[in-house]
């Protein structure tokens, strides 16, 4: 029992001294919303909601070490709202990282309409005012990812097996509970304030590589003088081949320092609808040096294809940084 002991006290021993070498950050942010709503559907009345008052805080652990073999290690996670999300572990060599974990890296997401949209405040579907959403990916399921830097461009992959159970492999799958893959491409192809990128994902269902949820995104941004100009489609084909198509465009421009505008429009295409829902926005942002306040006013048309079926809200949002 000594001889446990005692190798069980030098296993921790040599456990707390390598890790004592690993530099470790801590991070997060805090975001205070406060949101008022309208709706209004075919024929009735508009149907106005209370003003809302939401919190959303985040803390990110991060440690990294150079290992024996030349490798980096970092590895990390989050805590949002109480609840841990974002474990990864990478190990990098020169411009190549390899990983494990969930949410590494977008991977399409990082190419997704929103993200070639120069967004002040928030994105449409992060509002919640009608269907426009990102694109489908397996990012946020636990999977296996490769990173591989260049100078002009960026290659991301990212393969999420069937987990236990046969659960689902993403974070936005629509009901499929199988494997699937990202693949992406992203860069500004050396050109100063451009950014292009292209990504594709695939889900199958547990047992029936037959059907897929397929998904496609690409975009283009360019930053010049204060203007930034955007634009972004995604299409996500689901296991039932109904296919949506998400398209953005926005152009900001920082007015000084701390004081920026943007304006925003977005349609939705879906299959089997008669109309397409429209969304707009303008948004006005401030950086207060520590604090971070923006207002914005979305409006959607045609919610679900839906004529008629209309909402507008506005939002004053707060983040702080620390």
């Amino acid at each position: 029992m000594k001889k446990l002991l005692l190798g069980s006290a030098l296993a921790a021993s040599v456990l707390l001294a390598g890790s004592s070498y690993a530099e470790t950050k801590v991070s997060g942010y805090l975001e205070t919303t406060v949101t008022s709503k309208e709706t209004k559907t075919a024929g009735v009345s508009g149907n106005s909601t209370p003003q809302n008052i939401g919190h959303e805080a985040s803390i990110d652990l991060k440690t990294s070490k150079e290992l024996d073999n030349g490798f980096t290690m970092s590895a990390g996670f989050g805590m949002q709202d109480g609840t841990q999300v974002d474990q990864f572990l990478k190990l990098s060599t020169g411009n190549t990282t390899f990983a494990v974990g969930s949410d590494v890296t977008g991977v399409a997401d990082n190419v997704s309409q929103e993200d070639f949209t120069p967004h002040i405040a928030q994105s449409f579907h992060d509002v919640g005012n009608g269907g426009l959403s990102g694109v489908k990916s397996v990012h946020g399921g636990n999977a296996f990812y490769l990173i591989q830097k260049m100078d002009l461009l960026t290659f991301e992959g990212a393969y999420a097996p069937t987990q236990a159970g046969g659960t689902a492999a993403g974070s936005s799958t629509d009901g499929v509970t199988g494997s699937g893959y990202d693949l992406a491409v992203h860069g500004n192809l050396g050109v100063e304030g451009l950014k292009v990128g292209y990504g594709v994902s695939e889900e199958s269902p547990v047992g029936d590589s037959s059907r897929t949820q397929d998904s496609y995104a690409m975009g283009i941004k360019y930053a010049i003088s204060g203007f930034t100009v955007g634009y972004g489609t995604s299409t996500n084909t689901n296991v039932s081949n109904v296919s949506t198509q998400n398209q953005t465009a926005g152009i900001s421009y920082k007015i000084s320092d701390a004081l920026s505008l943007g304006v925003y429009a977005g349609t939705v295409e879906k299959d089997g609808t008669s109309n397409d829902e429209e969304n707009y926005s303008t948004q006005l942002g401030y950086d207060f040096g520590g604090l971070g306040l923006t207002v914005g006013y979305y409006t959607a048309e045609d919610i679900g294809g839906v004529r008629g079926t209309d909402a507008e809200t506005f939002e004053v949002r707060t983040v702080t940084k620390f």
